[in-house]
């Protein structure tokens, strides 16, 4: 379960990979439409994983999930506050990216504009990806599970991903397959405090 300092450090280091080292003023949070979905996701996801039995607080979370999902309506994204993202997640484009609210992601994660991570219904619906640290989904990129996706991955754009994929690699095709063991820098890369 997270705890509020993961909260808060999940907000500075997504913060710090979407706008980079900028300090944002109150009016920046209230009208930037990226820095409040990012926002309304990450307080979405704390307060589902303490929700209780006290009406407050799913009263509280019922509001903060009203304004989420019109924020979702608006960009045509779909992620479920529930889903389990790291920490440093960036999205340059939001525009059409769905996950399967199962899926795992690791820190330090781009994904771009038009991505799918989903699974293979012929293989149960319960079998999904799981995304290590440090990888770049290009857009229009589809990945299908049951798969493991390493750490220090490149998955270029319009890719296909339907199998495990070990660390340090470039993917890229349909379906994917190998194409450089060169994985580029991570934008923003948050490396500590």
């Amino acid at each position: 379960m997270q705890t509020f300092e993961d909260f808060k450090l999940s907000l500075r280091v997504d913060h710090f990979r979407n706008f980079g080292k900028v300090k944002s003023s109150i009016f920046f949070k209230l009208f930037n439409r990226k820095y409040k979905f990012l926002f309304l996701l990450r307080l979405c996801h704390f307060i589902y994983y303490r929700r209780t039995k006290h009406v407050i607080v799913k009263v509280i979370y019922r509001v903060f999930l009203f304004f989420y999902n019109r924020a979702q309506e608006h960009f045509g994204v779909e992620i479920e506050p529930w889903t389990k993202i790291g920490k440093g997640l960036f999205l340059p484009h939001l525009n059409g990216i769905v996950l399967n609210p199962n899926v795992v992601i690791g820190d330090n994660c781009t994904i771009l504009q038009q991505v799918t991570i989903g699974n293979n219904g012929f293989k149960g619906l319960n079998d999904l990806a799981v995304i290590g640290d440090n990888v770049q989904i290009g857009a229009g990129a589809k990945i299908i599970g049951p798969c493991t996706i390493g750490s220090n991955i490149t998955i270029g754009a319009n890719a296909v991903v339907t199998k495990d994929i070990l660390d340090n690699q470039v993917v890229g095709g349909i379906p994917a397959s190998l194409l450089s063991n060169k994985v580029s820098k991570i934008h923003n890369q948050y490396l500590g405090e």
